[in-house]
């Protein structure tokens, strides 16, 4: 047996609804690859002992143990979630020297321990306030110094030491502005920027955040992946938001729990291949119940929109809450059983999108001449656009307003930064930036090449810009296999340097390229170039005015696009000379 000192765990704290619980905690997860249950059982057993003597009654113990570690989860009192986080990993090392080393567990050391930390962290006051906030409803946070209740131009906040009971907090006065909520797969980013979008060109002040950064009124507001719980704050806390749009991480709801509470509505975009193998996830009916934590955020006559295009979705079991169902595929006579006095349903009837309650019928745009999707090119859009619709009508928009907003939403980077962002070249023919980062993303931009190509005639080669994550390996041949399919005349294989999840530099660029090669790929036609800018300069090199590149940046993004951008305008300069 390997040593437990060697196995890599973190804790970290609940802030809101999780898997686990409907309320703060904290969570360790522990990898490991023998003896899991055994080990974990010794471990929830110790971790009872020790709470059981300290003076924290109101707690509750979960665990979960899968093919490569174990999670337990303590529901804890908010103002000792950094306690309940050491408690944590105090009982992890004590496991880890009895079974490596024989120490025996020192328990009367470990409870004097805990009852100082605890005496001397405990806020009585304000874990009052969060139970106050959590019977009426409203968000709750601690940011620095700052106590924050409700959200957005409704909101409350004072200096945590200016309270000094509860009455100084005017209760009926704080509210939460309406919100929504977005994950899933693929495809919720562009969900979140274009319901913003939407939101905005209705004249609402409107916040977001996602993968990219976090926007107020389509101002910067900061940069990074602010798609978990430091994004939703940085949004509902900004006291000029009138509705906040959030796109939701899965690896954030798994570690830190669910921030957001009393949401207007959230949705799943869709189910696919990805981080299976991580945190427990194991399957994508794993994978879809971490990213259903979504629906738990609702508020009680919040709405549920379920996407009936995927069976992992439609399984949730969402029995008790309102919901909207959408569908790129169903007919308008196959979709109307879903139709309820509290439900409605959004669908395409001869590509015209259509809104549909138990008494209203509203017909939208005709989905093709929707900028984002190309000319109609874009199915995977259609998707997309549907969720939109759906979040924006549970927030009260009218379907003139919310076919305003599809309209003047645009595929490109100034719209949708990072998403079929094309640009022309005379000189390097057709050149789409990308995010596309797994199999079912992959497939959708060479879907959309090969329409494209068709569309406008173009009989030069289809190239590729790609590489894989380490914890993506699995899916490698997979996105081999989709390469083929599509002809692609020539990849260059480029590498997540700032991102190599377990990885060492070089070793995930050879095992896409021994892939290719099994699968027949010709070696000719492949290149590795590690650094992205680096590949898209060698890609305009070999590129002609017929070609079509498809370049899937990440980590250089930004250089990616603005290199292309400056490559196109110094080509026009030259031809006005």
């Amino acid at each position: 047996m390997s040593r437990l000192y060697d196995a890599k765990y973190f804790s970290s704290r609940l802030l809101g609804r999780s898997r686990f619980f409907s309320e703060a905690g904290a969570v360790i997860d522990v990898e490991l690859k023998e003896n899991i249950s055994s080990i974990a059982e010794l471990y929830v057993s110790e971790l009872k002992r020790l709470l059981s003597a300290l003076p924290i009654k109101d707690y509750e113990v979960k665990a979960i143990t899968f093919s490569n570690g174990f999670n337990v989860a303590i529901r804890y009192p908010y103002d000792l979630l950094m306690v309940a986080c050491e408690i944590l990993d105090w009982v992890w090392y004590d496991i880890v020297d009895l079974i490596d080393d024989d120490i025996s567990i020192k328990f009367e050391r470990s409870k004097r321990r805990f009852k100082a930390m605890i005496n001397e962290n405990q806020q009585l006051l304000l874990r009052k306030v969060y139970a106050k906030a959590r019977q009426k409803q409203i968000n709750f946070f601690v940011h620095k110094d700052l106590l924050i209740l409700g959200s957005g131009i409704h909101q409350f906040r004072s200096k945590l030491n200016n309270i000094t009971k509860l009455s100084d907090i005017p209760w009926k006065k704080i509210a939460d502005i309406p919100s929504v909520l977005i994950t899933g797969t693929n495809g919720k980013t562009t969900t979140t920027r274009l319901t913003e979008f939407i939101c905005r060109k209705a004249k609402l002040v409107s916040g977001y955040c996602s993968t990219d950064w976090v926007m107020v009124n389509n101002k910067l507001v900061a940069e990074g992946d602010l798609s978990g719980p430091s994004g939703h704050q940085y949004v509902l806390m900004h006291p000029k938001v009138e509705v906040a749009v959030l796109e939701v991480a899965r690896g954030g709801m798994i570690k830190r729990g669910l921030l957001p509470n009393y949401a207007v509505a959230a949705t799943v975009t869709n189910i696919s291949h990805d981080h299976i193998g991580q945190s427990g996830i194991e399957n994508l009916t794993d994978l879809a119940a971490a990213k259903g934590i979504v629906y738990n955020g609702l508020k009680a006559d919040g709405i549920a929109i379920i996407n009936l295009d995927d069976e992992h979705i439609r399984a949730l079991p969402l029995d008790n809450q309102r919901k909207a169902y959408l569908s790129t595929k169903l007919t308008s006579e196959e979709i109307q059983p879903f139709i309820t006095a509290n439900n409605f349903v959004v669908y395409l009837d001869n590509q015209q999108i259509v809104i549909q309650t138990s008494n209203e019928l509203h017909r939208l745009n005709n989905i093709t001449q929707i900028p984002i999707t190309v000319h109609g090119l874009a199915h995977y859009n259609y998707e997309n656009v549907l969720h939109a619709t759906a979040l924006t009508f549970a927030l009260g928009l009218t379907p003139a307003q919310i076919m305003f907003g599809l309209a003047k939403f645009g595929a490109d980077a100034r719209s949708n930064f990072g998403r079929w962002n094309y640009y022309h070249s005379k000189v390097a023919g057709h050149l789409v930036v990308d995010i596309a980062h797994n199999p079912a993303g992959l497939r959708n931009i060479l879907d959309l090449a090969q329409g494209f190509r068709k569309l406008h005639a173009l009989n030069g080669r289809l190239g590729l810009m790609y590489g894989n994550t380490a914890d993506r390996k699995e899916t490698i041949p997979e996105v081999v296999k989709i390469i083929l399919e599509h002809k692609v005349d020539l990849v260059v294989i480029k590498e997540f340097q700032e991102s190599l999840r377990g990885s060492v530099l070089g070793e995930m660029p050879e095992l896409f390229r021994l892939e290719l090669l099994k699968q027949g790929y010709p070696e000719a036609q492949l290149k590795v170039i590690p650094n992205e800018l680096e590949a898209t300069e060698y890609i305009l090199t070999q590129a002609q005015p017929d070609d079509m590149y498809l370049l899937c940046s990440h980590e250089l993004l930004t250089d990616v696009s603005k290199f292309l951008r400056e490559k196109i305008t110094l080509e026009k300069q030259q031809t006005t000379i």
